[in-house]
Order: structure tokens, then sequence, then C-alpha cells
């Protein structure tokens, strides 16, 4: 076996153009073989092999040959005279070669992945130039390496990794970006480059909820503005209603649309303004006439469709204004009519609503003062009428007199108030008029009344009382007490009351 019997080891070919789903799985294959016992057996045991052809082969052949060890042999053919052909290269600079073989081929792992990331987010759609120029570095780098030249070839795979990975860093501005010039477009009315800017945007980031929400707006762009047109028209016909229904329904298409949210918010804006007004002159004009119930339900109403409208709360105080001077003059009548009818209670009542709507208004306060002093003398006189009795007692009767005077000082007492003077005065001369009864006994019973005094043993005795309940007792030596409860009636003279012991002990 000669020489020429084997094959020099030549670089492999890999061509970078190839799409990167087809390499980048046989570069992440050959990486995770490393990490696997078995194959790293196996490429070891390659790379001794190849130790063996590099270092020993040559030496062997040459030896065979009867040649110098470590010189090449010559090539067949050539003269003698001719030049030695290139000497084979020396193991370190294989080393070195294999080194540098080994650097390009972990700066391509990095491009293809690069690369296999970038074609999965669609860069050829949204960065067509950039990614071009990445891949034209690396298949530079292709060339260097079928050169092998390959620190030239490390040098543009390298680059354009860093290429392909300030696209993949730009991701996210660029993804921005695009959903701003599309908000823009929409905004402006043009739906083609809104739909093409948001699909680019998708095809960044396909699960964008931004861009598919844009992207469906964008479809229904073209819609929107034809209603716009139409109720802009109809606003101009003066067609509120019409103008109205076409910018709701503008609206229920994209409901983000901002020019149809103003258009439609200042009309009805505008209809609140012209409600809110023809309010305030109802308002005023009830307030003219004197129907301050109306101008009130009129300003309220103008302000609930303009809430802190100056003119509506100004106008809705004077009617508040109106209607309580209405109804203090209503409850003052209500009570003075009370009162002339004696009915004080009914009286008190009204003033103290009046008092609840005015606290300061000086008629409503000495009419309650009035009310207050008259219910209680009605009070007091019609309880001398109900409980003429009490008028036994000497203080009740001094306490009834006084009373009575006091009544009797009052100018111009209505019919109520004389009756019961006059019934109290009746009431008071009889309990102050005694009245004759005779005590009869049988000469043997000591006899005492109470709150009278004590009579000893009596066969009759009259005595002078004043109306009332009086108690008679009886008492006999050897004989049981004798009780009597008697009473005086104003007017009955004459009545005769029996107290003697009977019944022996």
């Amino acid at each position: 076996m000669n020489q020429d019997d084997f094959e020099r080891i030549q670089p492999a070919t890999l061509d970078i153009a190839a799409p990167a789903e087809a390499v980048v799985p046989q570069a992440r294959a050959r990486h995770a073989r490393l990490h696997v016992p078995g194959p790293a057996l196996a490429l070891g045991l390659l790379l001794a092999i190849a130790a063996g052809v590099i270092f020993v082969l040559p030496d062997y052949l040459a030896e065979r040959r009867g040649e110098p060890a470590g010189v090449a042999p010559a090539t067949p053919g050539t003269p003698a005279t001719a030049p030695a052909p290139a000497a084979t290269a020396a193991p370190y600079e294989q080393a070195q070669a294999e080194r540098e073989r080994a650097g390009a081929k972990s700066a391509l792992d990095a491009l293809l992945a690069a690369q296999y990331e970038l074609q999965q987010r669609g860069a050829e759609k949204w960065a067509a130039s950039e990614f071009a120029a990445a891949t034209a570095l690396a298949q530079a780098g292709d060339t260097a390496y079928r050169a092998n030249d390959f620190r030239e070839a490390e040098a543009k795979y390298r680059a354009g990794q860093q290429a392909m990975q300030a696209l993949l860093d730009g991701v996210d501005a660029r993804l921005q970006e695009r959903l701003a010039r599309a908000d823009a477009a929409l905004a402006a009315g043009d739906a083609r480059a809104a739909t093409a800017l948001f699909t680019e945007a998708l095809a960044i980031d396909a699960a964008n909820a931004r861009a598919q929400r844009g992207l469906a707006r964008a479809a229904t762009l073209d819609r929107v503005l034809a209603l716009l047109e139409r109720a802009s028209a109809a606003q101009a016909a003066g067609d509120t209603d019409a103008a109205l229904a076409a910018y709701r329904e503008a609206l229920a298409l994209d409901g983000e649309h901002e020019a149809a949210r103003k258009a439609l918010a200042a009309l009805q804006q505008r209809i609140a303004t012209g409600n809110y007004t023809a309010r305030l002159s109802a308002g005023y004009a009830a307030l003219a006439a004197g129907s301050h119930a109306d101008a009130r339900r009129e300003f309220q109403a103008a302000l609930a469709l303009q809430p802190g409208g100056a003119e509506a709360r100004d106008g809705l105080q004077q009617a508040e204004f109106q209607l309580a001077q209405q109804r203090l003059g209503e409850l003052l009548g209500k009570a003075s009519q009370a009162a002339e009818a004696e009915q004080w209670q009914a009286a008190l009542q009204h003033y103290d609503a009046a008092l609840a709507i005015d606290a300061a208004l000086g008629t409503a306060r000495e009419g309650k003062q009035l009310a207050q002093t008259r219910l209680a003398l009605d009070s007091a006189l019609a309880q001398i009428a109900r409980e003429p009795a009490r008028l036994n007692d000497a203080k009740t009767r001094a306490a009834a007199e006084k009373l009575i005077a006091g009544a009797a000082a009052i100018t111009a007492p209505g019919p109520r108030l004389q009756a019961q003077l006059a019934s109290a005065r009746t009431l008071l001369a009889d309990y102050s008029t005694p009245v004759s009864v005779r005590l009869r006994s049988d000469g043997k019973t000591e006899v005492t009344v109470f709150r009278v005094g004590s009579f000893g043993p009596v066969d009759e005795k009259t005595l002078e009382l004043l109306p009332g309940d009086y108690v008679a007792v009886g008492q006999r030596a050897g004989y049981r007490d004798v009780r009597v409860e008697f009473s005086v009636r104003a007017g009955q003279a004459g009545s005769d009351v029996i107290v003697q012991c009977q019944q022996k002990i």
C-alpha cells in the first residue's frame, strides 16, 4: 500500500443558505452527543485513529520505502530532478487547524440557532433587509470555510450571529413600532396600511392581543367611516335621531374608535344642552306665573341634565324659597284659625311646622308660646271640671282660685274659655260653701269625724261641712267600734249620718 492509496482529509462542505429547520437539528444533535458516554467513547476512538493517520502513518510508509522519516515521498511520475513536493503539515499545525475548524463550527451553531428563531418569528417579513445582510455574512463564512480559512469563517459566522442576535434583541421595539404605526393608520382611516402593520406585528408575536384586536378593527374600519359620514350628514340635516343611530352603529362595530366616541359624545352634549336650556326657560316662566311647584320640577330636571348648572341651581333656590314662603303662609293661617277656635293643640302643631321651615320666624315663635300657655290653661280648667272633688282640699281650692283669676285676665277670651271659667267658678263656689249635715247617735257612743273633730257622746248634732268625702268613727266601751263613710254633695243639705255602736263584745 502506498501513500496514494489514502485520500487526504478535506473540510466538510456546509451551506448556510439551506433552511435553518434542516440544519439546526444536526448541530444540536452533534452538541448533544458530546454529553452521552457511548458516543463520547466512539468519538475518542475516531480521534485516536485520526491521530494515527496524522502522526504515525507517514513515518511508517517512509520506513517501508526506505526513506527518512518525516520526508514526503516522491509523487509517481515525477522526475528525479524535480523539486520535492510540499511537506505534510506538522502535527501542531494540524491541531491548530482542527481547533480553528471547531471554533468556526461553534460559531456556526450559534448562528444557526439565532437564524432558526428569527425564521420562526417571521423575520423575513418584518426585517427582510437586515436578515438578508446577516445571511450574507453567514454565506461569506461558508466561502472562507471551504477555503480552509477557519479563522475568517468563524469571524464571519460570529458577525452573522451577532447581526441576527441584534434582530432578536430588537423584536420588542419593532413590535411596539409596528403597533404604534398601525394605531396611527387606524386613526388616519387607512385600513390597508393598518391591516399590513398589524399583520406584521402578529408575525412577530402571534399571541399579541393588541395586534389581534387592531386587525379586527381594521377589518371594520371602512364600514365605520361610512357610518360616520352618514351620521354627519344626518346631523347637518337636523335629523338628530338618525345621527345618533349611525354613531351608535359605528361604535357597535368598533367600540374603540375615538372619532366615533367623540362625535357621539358631542352630539349627546348638544342635545343635553338644548334640553337644559328648555327646562330653564320653563322653570323661570313658572316662577313668573307663581307656579312654584312647577318651577321647582323644571329646575330639578335641568339639574339632572347638567349637574351643577348655576342657572338651574339659582332658579331652584328661588322656587324653593317661594314654596317655603307659601307653605309658611299656609301654616300660619291654619295656626291662627285653630287659635281662634281655641284648638290649642292643633295651633301648636302648625306653629311647630312653621318653625321647622324657618326657626327664626318671630310670628311662629310668639304664636307657639301663646298656644302652649293657653293649652296648659285649657288642660287645668278641664281637669277641675273632670275632678271637682279635688276642690275639697284647701290648697287645691287656692290654686284653682289663682288659676281662675289668671284666666279672667285674658282679653277677648273665646267661648270655650268663658264656659270653662264659668264652670270652674261654680264648682269652686260649690266646694267653698259648707253644707248642713245632721250627725245622729244614741248619746252613749263617742263620735269622731276625721278632718273635722271629736264630738263625744251625742244624740244629734248639725255640722257645716264642705262638699267632699268624710269618715265618722263611733266608740263605746264594751262594744265594737263602728266606721261610717259618707259624702257631702254641694247643694244637698239636710242629709243624716247615723253613728252608734250596737254590737257587744
